[in-house]
C-alpha cells in the first residue's frame, strides 16, 4: 500500500465511495426482510440521517444492515445496490450510503426554494412526523449528511427513486434538474463525475398502479447529462402494485449496481461482475509501494520489489499512458501530465503481474 502523501489536503479516503439516496416510498423500502439480508461483508456502511429506536444516531456510520432509511421501515433497493458495488471492488473499497426518503412525497419535497412553501400544503400528520424526524427539511438534512460524508470519502453518485406522485410532465424532469444542480452547488461537486441513476416505477408488465409516470422518467437523461434510468420490468411487484417485493428489491438495487458501475465507466460482464481494469486494486502480498511528492507534481515511487511497468489510469478506468520500468525499484512520475483528470490512478505492476494503485484527488 501507499504510504499517506504528504501534499494530501484532506482526510478523505478516495477509496471509501459515498452515494447519495433519496425519493418517495420505494426508495425508502417496503421489503419484508430475511435473515440473509443482514448477512453483509465488511466495508458496506450507512450513515444515518436521523435518530431511532434502533440506536441509530444521527450523523453517525453504522454497518449498513436493513433497514437503512429508517428504523421500522423495510428493504430497499439501496440494499443490494451497496452490495453490489461493494462487491465488484476489491476489499480496499468500502461504499456509504447517505440517505433520505419519505414515504408518498412529491419532487418540490427535495428543492430547496420550493420545500417550505409545499409542506405547508401537507396535511397528513404521518407525513409531517417523517419530514419532522429529518429537522423539517429534508434537503437540508441530506446535503448537512452528504458533507459529512465527504470528511471521510468522495462522493461518486446519486440515486434517486421518486416519481408516483408526480413524475406525469415536464415539470417533474425540470425539477429533478434543479435538484441535481443544487446539489452540485451546494457539495462542490463535478456534475461531469457524478452520475444520477432514476428508476422506473412498477411497469405495464405487472400492471403498475403508476406505470404511466414511466415515460416521464425515462425521458430524464434527454433533460440532464450524465443520468440514467433503470427498467423496473421483471421486478416484481407487491399485492397493491405500487411497491415493490422484496425479491422486487432485490433486483432493482442489482440493477442500480450495475447502471452507477457503467456510468462511472467500469466495464460491466454478467450483469453482476465487473471485469478487471486499469482502475482497480489488485490484492499484492508480494511487494509495496510508498511514495512521496519531493518535488511539486513528480511522485518519488519507491517498491520493495523489481517493477515490471506503471500505468496512468483515468478514474473511469481508461489507461493513459504505461511506463515501462525495466526492473528498477525507484520511479520518478510526472502527475501533471493529465491536468483534466481530478482523480489520476497510478498502478504500479511487478514482475509476477501483481498490482498496487493509488488514486491521487487533485
Amino acid at each position: 500500500m501507499f504510504s499517506i502523501l504528504p501534499l494530501s489536503a484532506s482526510a478523505q479516503d478516495d477509496f471509501f465511495y459515498i452515494f447519495l439516496c433519496f425519493g418517495q416510498s420505494n426508495m425508502v423500502g417496503q421489503g419484508a426482510i430475511a435473515p440473509a439480508d443482514s448477512v453483509l461483508e465488511d466495508g458496506f456502511l450507512s450513515l444515518s440521517a436521523v435518530d431511532g429506536p434502533d440506536g441509530r444516531r444521527v450523523g453517525e456510520w453504522r454497518k449498513a444492515l436493513p433497514p437503512l432509511c429508517r428504523a421500522n421501515t423495510g428493504l430497499s433497493l439501496v440494499d443490494y445496490f451497496g452490495r453490489t458495488i461493494r462487491r465488484n471492488f476489491p476489499s480496499k473499497v468500502k461504499v456509504g450510503v447517505v440517505y433520505v426518503a419519505v414515504d408518498g412525497c412529491a419532487i418540490d419535497l427535495f428543492d430547496k426554494d420550493a420545500c417550505e412553501a409545499h409542506i405547508d400544503t401537507i396535511k397528513a400528520d404521518w407525513m409531517l412526523n417523517e419530514i419532522a424526524a429529518y429537522g423539517g427539511n429534508p434537503y437540508k438534512r441530506l446535503v448537512e449528511m452528504a458533507r459529512k460524508a465527504q470528511q471521510k470519502g468522495v462522493i461518486r453518485g446519486i440515486l434517486l427513486h421518486q416519481g408516483e406522485t408526480d413524475a406525469y410532465n415536464d415539470r417533474w424532469l425540470q425539477k429533478v434538474k434543479k435538484i441535481y444542480g443544487d446539489l452540485m452547488t451546494d457539495l462542490h461537486l463535478d456534475p461531469k463525475r457524478v452520475p444520477l441513476i432514476a428508476g422506473e416505477t412498477i411497469g405495464e408488465d405487472q400492471h403498475g398502479v403508476c406505470a404511466h409516470a414511466n415515460p416521464t422518467i425515462n425521458r430524464l437523461p434527454e433533460v440532464l447529462p450524465n443520468s440514467y434510468v433503470v427498467s423496473s420490468k421483471g421486478c416484481q411487484a407487491g399485492p397493491d402494485k405500487v411497491h415493490f417485493t422484496a425479491d422486487g428489491y432485490r433486483e432493482l438495487g442489482r440493477r442500480y449496481g450495475v447502471k452507477m458501475l457503467q456510468a462511472l465507466g467500469f466495464e460491466v460482464g454478467d450483469g453482476h461482475a465487473i471485469e478487471t481494469g486499469g482502475a482497480q486494486t489488485v490484492a499484492a502480498d508480494d511487494f509495496d509501494v510508498n511514495g512521496s511528492f519531493e518535488k511539486k507534481d513528480v511522485l518519488h515511487a519507491v517498491a520493495t520489489k523489481p517493477l515490471k511497468k506503471v500505468e496512468y489510469v483515468s478514474f473511469s478506468g481508461q489507461v493513459l499512458k504505461t511506463v515501462a520500468a525495466e526492473g528498477k525499484t525507484e520511479i520518478d512520475l510526472d502527475t501533471s501530465l493529465y491536468p483534466d483528470e481530478k482523480h489520476l490512478v497510478i498502478v504500479f505492476y511487478g514482475q509476477s503481474g501483481a498490482s498496487v494503485s493509488f488514486d491521487i484527488n487533485r
